[in-house]
């Protein structure tokens, strides 16, 4: 189990999100990064673990989830 903190830059402030499991981290961070608008896109992220490689994964997924939705 990790300890993981996203935070996402959003128009009405940094929203920050701390989850001990990577899917769920994952998940949530996508529904806010579909909740923003349009043209606050792509948004800064920030993912912070003492696993490098949970670190990367989502740091990775999350700006595939942007291009998919800077894409449509």
């Amino acid at each position: 189990m990790a300890d993981i903190a996203i935070m996402i830059g959003t128009p009405q402030g940094a929203r920050l999100l701390a989850f001990s499991d990577e899917r769920d981290a994952a998940i949530m961070a996508e529904t806010v990064l579909r909740r923003l608008p349009a043209t606050a896109l792509p948004a800064p992220v920030w993912v912070q673990c003492a696993d490098p490689a949970v670190t990367r994964r989502l740091a990775d997924y999350l700006v595939e989830v942007q291009a998919d939705l800077i894409g449509m």
